[in-house]
């Protein structure tokens, strides 16, 4: 069988491919990978718009496909548009997911100390100014009691804006790792601050 073009495959050669694939055919996955990686990699990128974040959805699409050709049926779509369908859903849920672990992130640093104004509260009483930069004031002291690597974390994350993927890579360890010790991090920070409501309301009672 001849290699199918890269630039534009044809329907029935990836229908042909997809249905050796469910025979678990490693040769014909390995041909509909270079007939498409290229085309999918672009779909992929378009919505995450990161290379790195686009080669990881990429792969998984990869083994989602190698594992679901055998439910292909062309009235799912022409071979081409169903693979595309599964790497977009890929790279819409690791987008939303990446929203949502951010926000939970930010849902401990808002915790923090719920007694303490916020910036709205702030601006709203202007006789609480001095509470919030005692506030800020505190949170850089907690900071700064964490370890090095920790403290970086956070302001890499939270200051830099800075993906858990990349902080991964640079790291070198996995993006779970860095969810990990990130989270942690927090919840020190919080503990720091509790800590320091508690023992400043103690000094007002003595």
């Amino acid at each position: 069988m001849n290699p199918i073009p890269a630039t534009a495959p044809a329907s029935d050669q990836l229908e042909r491919l997809l249905l050796r694939m469910s025979r678990k055919d490693e040769a014909a996955f390995r041909e509909l990978h270079a007939a498409t990686r290229r085309k999918l990699f672009c779909t992929i990128l378009m919505l995450v718009k990161r290379s790195y974040l686009a080669e990881e959805i990429l792969q998984e699409a990869y083994v989602r496909i190698w594992v679901n050709a055998s439910t292909y049926r062309p009235t799912l779509g022409s071979p081409m548009v169903w693979m595309i369908t599964i790497a977009r859903n890929l790279a819409i849920d690791t987008a939303r997911k990446s929203t949502r672990e951010v926000h939970a992130d930010d849902a401990i640093l808002t915790g923090f100390a719920d007694d303490s104004p916020t910036a709205l509260e702030t601006i709203e009483n202007r006789e609480e100014h001095d509470d919030a930069i005692n506030y800020r004031r505190n949170i850089f002291v907690a900071l700064q009691a964490l370890d090095p690597t920790k403290r970086h974390l956070v302001i890499a994350a939270y200051i830099d804006g800075e993906s858990r993927n990349r902080l991964s890579e640079r790291y070198g360890v996995p993006v779970n790792t860095i969810k990990t010790w990130i989270r942690r991090a927090l919840l020190e920070v919080r503990a720091a601050l509790e800590a320091g409501v508690v023992a400043a309301n103690t000094r007002q009672m003595v």
